[in-house]
Protein backbone atom coordinates (compact mmCIF):
# COMPACT_ATOMS: atom_id res chain seq x y z
CA UNK A 1 0.00 0.00 0.00
CA UNK A 2 1.71 3.34 -1.16
CA UNK A 3 2.76 5.79 1.51
CA UNK A 4 1.11 9.24 2.07
CA UNK A 5 2.49 12.69 0.01
CA UNK A 6 2.59 15.92 2.52
CA UNK A 7 0.16 18.50 0.79
CA UNK A 8 -3.29 18.19 -1.24
CA UNK A 9 -3.68 15.56 -3.72
CA UNK A 10 -3.64 16.45 -7.34
CA UNK A 11 -7.24 16.97 -8.80
CA UNK A 12 -7.53 15.67 -11.94
CA UNK A 13 -10.91 15.81 -12.25
CA UNK A 14 -11.21 12.29 -11.11
CA UNK A 15 -13.48 13.62 -7.63
CA UNK A 16 -15.84 11.26 -6.54
CA UNK A 17 -18.69 12.54 -4.57
CA UNK A 18 -21.40 9.65 -4.99
CA UNK A 19 -22.28 8.25 -1.78
CA UNK A 20 -22.84 4.39 -2.71
CA UNK A 21 -19.03 4.35 -4.02
CA UNK A 22 -18.08 6.10 -1.02
CA UNK A 23 -19.70 3.75 1.11
CA UNK A 24 -18.81 0.87 -0.76
CA UNK A 25 -14.91 1.78 -0.64
CA UNK A 26 -14.91 1.96 3.54
CA UNK A 27 -17.83 -1.25 3.40
CA UNK A 28 -14.93 -3.25 2.05
CA UNK A 29 -12.47 -1.44 4.01
CA UNK A 30 -13.92 -2.80 7.23
CA UNK A 31 -14.91 -6.12 6.09
CA UNK A 32 -11.51 -7.03 5.14
CA UNK A 33 -10.05 -5.55 8.07
CA UNK A 34 -7.36 -3.79 5.84
CA UNK A 35 -4.79 -1.24 7.28
CA UNK A 36 -4.64 2.04 5.24
CA UNK A 37 -2.11 5.27 5.99
CA UNK A 38 -3.46 8.35 7.66
CA UNK A 39 -1.39 11.48 8.27
CA UNK A 40 -1.91 14.78 9.61
CA UNK A 41 -2.51 17.12 6.37
CA UNK A 42 0.77 19.61 5.67
CA UNK A 43 3.10 17.78 7.70
CA UNK A 44 5.79 15.63 6.65
CA UNK A 45 5.64 12.97 9.04
CA UNK A 46 5.41 9.30 8.16
CA UNK A 47 1.72 8.23 8.49
CA UNK A 48 0.12 5.89 11.24
CA UNK A 49 -1.50 3.04 9.91
CA UNK A 50 -4.85 2.22 11.22
CA UNK A 51 -8.01 0.00 10.40
CA UNK A 52 -11.84 0.55 10.67
CA UNK A 53 -13.24 -0.61 14.07
CA UNK A 54 -16.25 0.47 13.28
CA UNK A 55 -18.61 1.71 10.38
CA UNK A 56 -21.04 4.16 11.41
CA UNK A 57 -21.94 5.59 8.06
CA UNK A 58 -25.66 6.97 8.30
CA UNK A 59 -24.19 8.82 11.51
CA UNK A 60 -21.32 10.74 9.33
CA UNK A 61 -18.67 8.80 11.68
CA UNK A 62 -16.33 6.37 11.44
CA UNK A 63 -13.80 5.23 14.90
CA UNK A 64 -10.42 3.65 13.34
CA UNK A 65 -7.79 1.84 15.35
CA UNK A 66 -4.36 2.87 15.06
CA UNK A 67 -0.95 0.71 15.69
CA UNK A 68 0.71 3.72 17.69
CA UNK A 69 -1.32 6.73 19.34
CA UNK A 70 -2.32 10.20 18.09
CA UNK A 71 -0.46 13.19 20.15
CA UNK A 72 -2.60 13.90 22.98
CA UNK A 73 -2.24 17.79 22.51
CA UNK A 74 -3.87 17.07 18.63
CA UNK A 75 -6.72 19.34 18.38
CA UNK A 76 -10.72 18.21 17.10
CA UNK A 77 -10.86 19.22 13.78
CA UNK A 78 -7.45 18.46 12.80
CA UNK A 79 -7.71 17.12 9.08
CA UNK A 80 -5.97 13.76 8.26
CA UNK A 81 -5.13 12.68 4.77
CA UNK A 82 -5.72 9.48 3.86
CA UNK A 83 -4.68 6.53 1.03
CA UNK A 84 -6.41 2.67 1.01
CA UNK A 85 -7.07 0.16 -1.96
CA UNK A 86 -10.17 -1.10 -2.70
CA UNK A 87 -10.10 -3.97 -5.32
CA UNK A 88 -7.33 -3.09 -8.05
CA UNK A 89 -7.48 1.19 -7.28
CA UNK A 90 -6.26 3.54 -4.95
CA UNK A 91 -8.54 6.46 -3.12
CA UNK A 92 -7.35 9.23 -1.28
CA UNK A 93 -8.85 12.21 0.54
CA UNK A 94 -9.65 13.96 3.99
CA UNK A 95 -11.06 13.10 7.44
CA UNK A 96 -11.54 15.02 10.16
CA UNK A 97 -10.65 14.45 13.76
CA UNK A 98 -13.30 14.14 15.98
CA UNK A 99 -11.92 12.95 19.97
CA UNK A 100 -10.85 9.58 21.37
CA UNK A 101 -13.08 6.48 21.94
CA UNK A 102 -10.35 4.35 23.97
CA UNK A 103 -6.51 3.11 23.96
CA UNK A 104 -5.51 3.38 20.14
CA UNK A 105 -9.30 4.19 19.16
CA UNK A 106 -9.91 7.27 17.73
CA UNK A 107 -13.33 8.83 16.17
CA UNK A 108 -13.30 10.47 13.03
CA UNK A 109 -15.81 11.99 10.34
CA UNK A 110 -16.53 10.60 7.28
CA UNK A 111 -15.20 11.60 3.64
CA UNK A 112 -17.64 14.22 1.61
CA UNK A 113 -15.56 12.81 -1.07
CA UNK A 114 -12.97 10.86 -2.78
CA UNK A 115 -10.30 10.89 -5.45
CA UNK A 116 -8.66 8.21 -7.65
CA UNK A 117 -4.93 8.18 -6.69
CA UNK A 118 -1.73 5.68 -7.83
CA UNK A 119 1.13 8.03 -6.04
CA UNK A 120 4.30 6.79 -4.00
CA UNK A 121 5.29 8.97 -1.94
CA UNK A 122 8.65 8.38 -0.93
CA UNK A 123 11.28 8.42 -3.36
CA UNK A 124 12.31 4.63 -4.05
CA UNK A 125 16.48 3.39 -4.61
CA UNK A 126 17.07 0.66 -6.74
CA UNK A 127 19.59 -2.04 -5.90
CA UNK A 128 21.13 -4.23 -8.63
CA UNK A 129 21.99 -7.84 -7.71
CA UNK A 130 25.28 -7.80 -7.71
CA UNK A 131 25.29 -5.08 -4.64
CA UNK A 132 23.64 -8.05 -2.84
CA UNK A 133 21.16 -6.74 -0.35
CA UNK A 134 18.88 -9.61 0.43
CA UNK A 135 15.08 -9.38 1.71
CA UNK A 136 13.94 -11.93 4.41
CA UNK A 137 10.27 -12.37 5.38
CA UNK A 138 8.18 -14.61 7.41
CA UNK A 139 4.16 -13.99 7.54
CA UNK A 140 3.68 -15.75 10.74
CA UNK A 141 5.93 -18.02 13.21
CA UNK A 142 6.10 -21.27 12.54
CA UNK A 143 4.20 -22.95 11.48
CA UNK A 144 3.80 -20.30 8.23
CA UNK A 145 5.58 -19.21 5.13
CA UNK A 146 9.19 -17.76 5.05
CA UNK A 147 10.05 -16.06 1.72
CA UNK A 148 13.90 -14.77 -0.10
CA UNK A 149 14.98 -12.79 -2.71
CA UNK A 150 17.33 -10.20 -3.57
CA UNK A 151 16.36 -6.40 -2.86
CA UNK A 152 14.78 -4.54 -5.64
CA UNK A 153 14.32 -1.11 -4.25
CA UNK A 154 13.71 0.47 -1.06
CA UNK A 155 12.41 3.73 0.55
CA UNK A 156 11.06 5.08 3.80
CA UNK A 157 7.74 3.63 2.79
CA UNK A 158 8.51 0.35 1.80
CA UNK A 159 11.00 -1.68 -0.45
CA UNK A 160 10.11 -4.57 -3.21
CA UNK A 161 11.79 -7.63 -3.40
CA UNK A 162 12.10 -10.71 -6.03
CA UNK A 163 10.88 -13.54 -4.73
CA UNK A 164 13.80 -16.55 -5.09
CA UNK A 165 12.27 -19.33 -2.14
CA UNK A 166 8.78 -19.84 -0.43
CA UNK A 167 9.14 -22.65 2.31
CA UNK A 168 7.12 -23.87 4.54
CA UNK A 169 8.80 -22.63 8.08
CA UNK A 170 7.70 -25.98 10.20
CA UNK A 171 9.43 -28.41 7.62
CA UNK A 172 11.32 -26.26 4.91
CA UNK A 173 9.68 -28.09 1.98
CA UNK A 174 9.94 -25.65 -1.07
CA UNK A 175 6.55 -24.06 -2.86
CA UNK A 176 6.28 -22.82 -6.22
CA UNK A 177 6.71 -18.52 -6.28
CA UNK A 178 3.39 -17.59 -7.34
CA UNK A 179 1.33 -13.90 -7.01
CA UNK A 180 -2.02 -15.98 -5.46
CA UNK A 181 0.33 -16.23 -2.20
CA UNK A 182 0.20 -12.47 -1.74
CA UNK A 183 -2.92 -11.04 -1.10
CA UNK A 184 -2.72 -7.47 -1.23
CA UNK A 185 -3.26 -6.67 2.46
CA UNK A 186 -1.22 -9.66 3.81
CA UNK A 187 0.97 -8.75 7.13
CA UNK A 188 4.36 -9.90 7.16
CA UNK A 189 5.11 -9.33 10.64
CA UNK A 190 8.94 -9.62 10.50
CA UNK A 191 10.66 -8.24 7.17
CA UNK A 192 14.94 -8.47 7.29
CA UNK A 193 17.05 -6.63 5.06
CA UNK A 194 20.17 -7.87 4.95
CA UNK A 195 23.47 -5.60 3.81
CA UNK A 196 21.92 -2.52 3.10
CA UNK A 197 24.63 0.04 2.65
CA UNK A 198 26.18 1.41 6.29
CA UNK A 199 23.82 -1.08 7.70
CA UNK A 200 24.33 -5.02 8.24
CA UNK A 201 20.88 -6.01 9.19
CA UNK A 202 17.57 -4.16 9.40
CA UNK A 203 14.32 -5.13 10.46
CA UNK A 204 10.98 -3.96 10.19
CA UNK A 205 7.26 -4.94 9.42
CA UNK A 206 4.44 -4.57 6.70
CA UNK A 207 2.36 -5.63 4.58
CA UNK A 208 2.14 -6.26 0.82
CA UNK A 209 0.68 -4.16 -1.66
CA UNK A 210 1.20 -6.04 -4.92
CA UNK A 211 2.77 -9.16 -6.41
CA UNK A 212 3.86 -8.81 -10.15
CA UNK A 213 5.39 -11.26 -12.73
CA UNK A 214 7.66 -9.98 -14.66
CA UNK A 215 8.81 -12.47 -17.26
CA UNK A 216 10.05 -15.34 -15.38
CA UNK A 217 10.42 -13.34 -12.28
CA UNK A 218 7.53 -12.48 -9.18
CA UNK A 219 8.23 -9.22 -7.80
CA UNK A 220 6.80 -8.57 -4.52
CA UNK A 221 6.05 -4.91 -2.73
CA UNK A 222 5.60 -4.15 0.21
CA UNK A 223 4.82 -1.04 2.56
CA UNK A 224 6.53 -0.84 6.12
CA UNK A 225 3.99 0.38 9.11
CA UNK A 226 4.76 1.14 12.39
CA UNK A 227 8.35 2.09 11.96
CA UNK A 228 10.23 2.93 15.42
CA UNK A 229 12.38 6.37 15.41
CA UNK A 230 15.81 3.61 15.25
CA UNK A 231 14.42 1.94 12.31
CA UNK A 232 13.80 5.16 10.45
CA UNK A 233 17.05 6.35 11.32
CA UNK A 234 18.93 3.22 9.99
CA UNK A 235 16.78 2.89 6.23
CA UNK A 236 17.47 6.63 6.52
CA UNK A 237 21.76 6.17 6.66
CA UNK A 238 21.44 4.07 3.69
CA UNK A 239 19.58 5.88 1.74
CA UNK A 240 21.74 9.12 1.81
CA UNK A 241 24.80 6.86 1.20
CA UNK A 242 22.45 5.64 -2.04
CA UNK A 243 21.01 9.02 -2.85
CA UNK A 244 24.85 10.21 -2.78
CA UNK A 245 26.18 7.33 -5.26
CA UNK A 246 23.00 8.38 -7.53
CA UNK A 247 24.34 11.97 -7.97
CA UNK A 248 27.93 11.25 -8.55
CA UNK A 249 29.35 11.89 -5.01
CA UNK A 250 31.12 8.98 -3.30
CA UNK A 251 30.22 7.90 0.01
CA UNK A 252 31.41 9.89 2.83
CA UNK A 253 34.69 8.70 4.48
CA UNK A 254 33.15 8.98 7.88
CA UNK A 255 33.96 4.73 8.55
CA UNK A 256 30.66 3.66 6.96
CA UNK A 257 28.80 2.57 10.10
CA UNK A 258 25.80 3.97 11.67
CA UNK A 259 26.93 5.61 15.37
CA UNK A 260 25.26 3.75 17.71
CA UNK A 261 24.61 4.35 21.45
CA UNK A 262 26.12 2.66 24.42
CA UNK A 263 23.08 -0.17 24.24
CA UNK A 264 23.67 -0.49 20.64
CA UNK A 265 20.89 1.23 19.03
CA UNK A 266 21.60 3.82 16.57
CA UNK A 267 21.96 7.57 17.00
CA UNK A 268 18.73 9.51 15.93
CA UNK A 269 19.02 12.11 13.61
CA UNK A 270 20.14 15.58 15.51
CA UNK A 271 21.48 13.80 18.56
CA UNK A 272 25.15 13.90 19.68
CA UNK A 273 27.27 10.98 20.08
CA UNK A 274 27.26 10.09 23.61
CA UNK A 275 29.72 10.99 26.31
CA UNK A 276 32.31 9.17 27.20
CA UNK A 277 30.69 8.36 30.54
CA UNK A 278 27.95 6.41 28.92
CA UNK A 279 30.30 4.64 26.55
CA UNK A 280 32.39 3.57 29.57
CA UNK A 281 29.22 2.53 31.72
CA UNK A 282 27.85 0.64 28.58
CA UNK A 283 30.82 -1.06 28.57
CA UNK A 284 30.98 -1.96 31.88
CA UNK A 285 26.96 -3.58 32.16
CA UNK A 286 28.17 -5.91 28.85
CA UNK A 287 31.37 -7.34 30.29
CA UNK A 288 29.71 -7.74 33.61
CA UNK A 289 26.47 -9.37 31.94
CA UNK A 290 29.19 -11.72 30.36
CA UNK A 291 31.00 -12.43 33.47
CA UNK A 292 27.88 -13.10 35.36
CA UNK A 293 25.71 -15.29 32.88
CA UNK A 294 26.00 -19.34 32.72
CA UNK A 295 26.26 -19.90 28.92
CA UNK A 296 25.66 -23.52 27.53
CA UNK A 297 28.10 -24.38 25.17
CA UNK A 298 27.15 -27.59 22.48
CA UNK A 299 29.80 -28.73 20.53
CA UNK A 300 31.24 -31.85 19.71
CA UNK A 301 34.74 -32.60 21.19
CA UNK A 302 37.63 -31.77 20.07
CA UNK A 303 40.46 -28.82 18.80
CA UNK A 304 37.96 -26.85 17.54
CA UNK A 305 35.49 -26.52 20.59
CA UNK A 306 38.80 -25.96 22.63
CA UNK A 307 40.06 -23.02 20.60
CA UNK A 308 36.20 -21.69 20.41
CA UNK A 309 36.16 -22.15 24.62
CA UNK A 310 39.12 -20.32 24.73
CA UNK A 311 37.65 -17.71 22.77
CA UNK A 312 34.51 -17.26 25.17
CA UNK A 313 36.36 -16.64 27.74
CA UNK A 314 38.94 -14.54 26.60
CA UNK A 315 35.63 -12.71 25.64
CA UNK A 316 34.65 -12.33 29.23
CA UNK A 317 32.34 -15.54 28.96
CA UNK A 318 33.48 -16.92 32.25
CA UNK A 319 30.32 -19.41 33.33
CA UNK A 320 30.47 -21.88 30.62
CA UNK A 321 28.86 -24.75 30.38
CA UNK A 322 30.23 -27.07 28.16
CA UNK A 323 29.02 -30.21 26.91
CA UNK A 324 29.20 -32.89 23.72
CA UNK A 325 25.44 -33.03 22.97
CA UNK A 326 21.95 -31.33 24.29
CA UNK A 327 21.82 -34.46 26.49
CA UNK A 328 25.12 -34.06 28.15
CA UNK A 329 24.19 -30.29 28.92
CA UNK A 330 20.77 -31.04 30.21
CA UNK A 331 22.39 -33.90 32.88
CA UNK A 332 24.74 -31.13 33.59
CA UNK A 333 21.69 -28.82 34.67
CA UNK A 334 20.41 -31.16 36.66
CA UNK A 335 23.37 -32.63 38.69
CA UNK A 336 23.91 -29.33 39.68
CA UNK A 337 21.20 -28.32 40.54
CA UNK A 338 22.26 -25.24 43.09
CA UNK A 339 23.43 -23.74 39.23
CA UNK A 340 20.92 -21.73 36.96
CA UNK A 341 20.09 -23.19 34.37
CA UNK A 342 21.76 -21.90 30.84
CA UNK A 343 20.59 -17.95 30.42
CA UNK A 344 22.03 -18.17 26.74
CA UNK A 345 22.95 -21.66 25.11
CA UNK A 346 25.49 -21.81 21.65
CA UNK A 347 24.99 -24.65 19.96
CA UNK A 348 26.93 -26.44 17.11
CA UNK A 349 24.57 -27.81 14.68
CA UNK A 350 26.68 -30.48 13.69
CA UNK A 351 25.65 -32.00 16.97
CA UNK A 352 22.39 -32.63 14.97
CA UNK A 353 22.68 -32.54 11.38
CA UNK A 354 24.75 -35.20 9.83
CA UNK A 355 24.71 -37.15 6.47
CA UNK A 356 22.38 -36.02 4.01
CA UNK A 357 19.73 -34.49 6.39
CA UNK A 358 17.64 -31.01 5.54
CA UNK A 359 19.35 -28.42 8.16
CA UNK A 360 16.39 -26.87 9.54
CA UNK A 361 15.62 -30.29 10.84
CA UNK A 362 18.88 -30.09 12.66
CA UNK A 363 17.82 -26.91 13.95
CA UNK A 364 14.38 -27.74 14.73
CA UNK A 365 15.56 -30.83 16.49
CA UNK A 366 18.55 -28.55 18.40
CA UNK A 367 15.59 -25.74 19.13
CA UNK A 368 13.13 -28.98 20.72
CA UNK A 369 15.71 -30.14 22.61
CA UNK A 370 16.75 -26.48 24.64
CA UNK A 371 12.90 -25.94 25.17
CA UNK A 372 12.98 -28.97 27.58
CA UNK A 373 15.48 -26.71 29.80
CA UNK A 374 13.06 -23.80 29.29
CA UNK A 375 12.71 -20.80 27.02
CA UNK A 376 16.24 -19.81 26.85
CA UNK A 377 17.63 -18.35 23.72
CA UNK A 378 19.95 -20.33 21.37
CA UNK A 379 22.86 -19.25 18.94
CA UNK A 380 23.36 -21.86 16.20
CA UNK A 381 26.89 -21.97 15.50
CA UNK A 382 27.41 -22.55 11.44
CA UNK A 383 30.27 -22.39 9.07
CA UNK A 384 27.55 -20.25 6.56
CA UNK A 385 24.58 -19.87 6.83
CA UNK A 386 21.86 -21.15 4.13
CA UNK A 387 19.16 -18.38 4.00
CA UNK A 388 16.49 -21.12 4.04
CA UNK A 389 17.69 -21.30 7.71
CA UNK A 390 16.77 -17.59 8.36
CA UNK A 391 13.85 -18.27 7.01
CA UNK A 392 12.77 -20.52 9.58
CA UNK A 393 14.39 -18.54 12.35
CA UNK A 394 12.49 -18.62 15.31
CA UNK A 395 11.94 -16.16 17.85
CA UNK A 396 14.37 -17.34 20.38
CA UNK A 397 16.99 -18.60 17.75
CA UNK A 398 20.37 -16.64 15.91
CA UNK A 399 22.81 -18.10 13.50
CA UNK A 400 26.62 -16.99 14.36
CA UNK A 401 29.74 -18.05 12.11
CA UNK A 402 31.77 -20.61 14.56
CA UNK A 403 34.59 -17.80 14.09
CA UNK A 404 32.64 -15.74 16.78
CA UNK A 405 34.40 -12.81 15.92
CA UNK A 406 32.97 -9.13 16.55
CA UNK A 407 29.75 -9.33 15.03
CA UNK A 408 28.40 -13.17 16.65
CA UNK A 409 29.69 -11.53 19.98
CA UNK A 410 27.34 -8.60 19.89
CA UNK A 411 24.60 -10.81 18.50
CA UNK A 412 25.30 -12.97 21.68
CA UNK A 413 25.55 -9.81 23.46
CA UNK A 414 21.98 -8.69 22.26
CA UNK A 415 20.75 -12.04 23.20
CA UNK A 416 21.83 -12.26 26.73
CA UNK A 417 20.04 -8.67 26.93
CA UNK A 418 16.86 -10.10 26.35
CA UNK A 419 14.40 -9.83 29.20
CA UNK A 420 13.59 -13.58 30.46
CA UNK A 421 10.18 -12.82 30.40
CA UNK A 422 9.48 -12.21 27.09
Amino acid sequence: MAKLKAGKPADSGTRIEDPAILRDVFQQLFDLEAEFPIKVEGTSTLPYFCSILKLNWDEGCLVLKLVRPLPHELLVGAVFHFLCASGEQRYEGFITFQGREGYLQYRFERPAYLLLSDRRVHKRYPFRPRESAYVILQDSGVPGLGVAGPLVNIGLGGLALRVDRIIRLDTGVRIPPSTAIFDRGKGFPRIRVQDLPRIHLLEARGLSTHATERGNELVLGLAFTSLTPEEEALIQAALEVRDRLQRGGGPRSEGGAVALRPDGRPLLPGEGAPPDAQVAAGDILRRLRRRTSTVGLVMPEGPQRDALELRLREAGFLRLQVAGSMAQLAALAAGEPRRHAPRLCIVDLAVAHAGDAEPLEAVRSIEAEVAGLGSIPTAILCDAVDPTLLLAQADLTRFVSTEVGPESLATLDAMLDRDPAE
